[in-house]
């Protein structure tokens, strides 16, 4: 992939997920309308999550029988079709199908966007290359509540019709100048789908998994309630609440377009992901533990830096992995990923009926915890791989 076409592929994911966020500050609006109350609204977020959750492994295999760039074009023409329909939608029960319907199509997107890096990128170039499309898709979904917020006067529909326009524009972008990789696509047509899950349980992967579904968990269930938080301990306006995400968000952005290269290359990928997960758990507990809106700014900026250091370092860790296809890989991260979002809000909203910080203290348990694991885990594959090195030798 030549380094234009990587910016070209990272302009259209950007384009995509501004759409993306486009609708979220339209949402509840749209919800109001129909009448749904607070845990209808919900679901449709989780409906959406649960959904990708379900279907990008199906995708991922797709994705390494058919190539790359065909599953990415379906992916953008599902996201531009389900933000349209939804303008239609006359009830909980038909916009709810939408957003269901709406995920399964579209999921393929990013596990085919990461396996494309991986097939073109070598070991040591692919997780700066990473970081530097999570921070396209990161800034894109920071524009996207900005811009949909500013077409909010234009009436409620609007934002989905922009949303759907967003996404349809970046197709003829990706069929005209988007190559398949030069190089040969792996497919491992020998492995059933069922033995290609087993990627899920071996050793030096499961640790991965299992962390990139405690940081969805941790993070999901962040975003949910921080609103939530913020006005109930410190009366904060909806401004100082979207102020805080756009720290988040801006901190990362910036890391990762600007140092994740030089992080890269002076420390190892298993120590980024070690000092990412437990700044990423200050931050949640400076949260907690906050006395003023400025502490949760704070600890805004270091979540911000925790999820640049360690989100694309699971991702890259994961794609060195040889014993699957890329597409079935980066599909059951997606799904891990998936599957944790849908678990944080729901876990977040239960806990927060016990103490307002309670949210955020379970942020900072299930980082710990799989840390701990994730370290175990680690250091048992390392050392099994010992043996294995010693027991060759002896025998040669």
């Amino acid at each position: 992939m030549a380094k234009r076409s990587f910016y070209l592929l990272a302009f259209i994911m950007f384009l995509s997920m501004t759409g993306y966020g486009v609708v979220f500050p339209a949402l509840p609006y749209l919800a109001s309308k129909l009448g749904l109350n607070s845990f209808q609204m919900g679901s449709l977020i989780t409906g959406w999550a649960f959904s990708q959750f379900i279907f990008v492994p199906f995708w991922g295999r797709l994705i390494d029988r058919l190539g790359r760039k065909p599953v990415l074009v379906f992916g953008l023409t599902g996201f531009g079709v389900a933000f349209l329909l939804m303008i239609f939608a006359q009830s909980y029960a038909q916009l709810l199908l939408i957003r269901i319907i709406g995920a399964m199509v579209s999921t393929g997107t990013m596990p085919a966007v990461y396996a494309m890096i991986s097939d073109v990128y070598d070991k040591r170039q692919r997780g700066p290359a990473i970081a530097k499309m999570t921070a396209a898709n990161t800034f894109g979904f920071l524009c996207g509540p900005v811009v949909g917020s500013a077409l909010s006067p234009f009436g409620i529909n609007m934002p989905f019709i922009v949303a759907s326009m967003l996404s349809f524009v970046t197709i003829p972008f990706a069929i005209i100048f988007l190559r398949e990789p030069n190089r040969r696509i792996i497919r491992k047509e020998n492995l059933s789908f069922g033995k290609s899950l087993g990627i899920l349980i071996k050793p030096g992967c499961t640790e991965l998994f299992l962390m990139t579904f405690g940081l969805a968990v941790a993070g999901s269930g962040f975003f949910s309630m921080l609103g939530y938080f913020m006005i109930e301990r410190f009366g904060a306006h909806a401004s100082q609440t979207g102020l805080a995400f756009s720290t988040q968000s801006f901190s990362m952005v910036i890391l990762q377009l600007f140092v994740m290269g030089t992080i890269y290359r002076k420390l190892s990928e298993i120590r980024i992901a070690k000092i990412g997960a437990l700044i990423d758990a200050s931050g949640y507990a400076c949260v907690a533990f906050s006395v003023s809106v400025w502490m949760i700014f704070l600890g805004c900026v270091l979540i911000g830096i925790g999820h640049a250091l360690v989100q694309p370092t699971m991702v890259s860790l994961l794609s060195k992995q040889d014993s699957v296809g890329q597409g079935m890989v980066m599909g059951l991260q997606q799904s891990m990923d998936s599957l944790g979002r849908s678990v944080g809000p729901l876990l977040a909203g239960w806990l927060f009926f016990f103490h307002d910080s309670a949210p955020f203290f379970g942020s900072v348990s299930m980082i710990l915890i799989f840390l701990v694991l994730f370290v175990v885990r680690r250091k048992a594959v390392m050392a099994d791989q010992a043996v294995g090195i010693q027991h060759e030798y002896t025998a040669k």
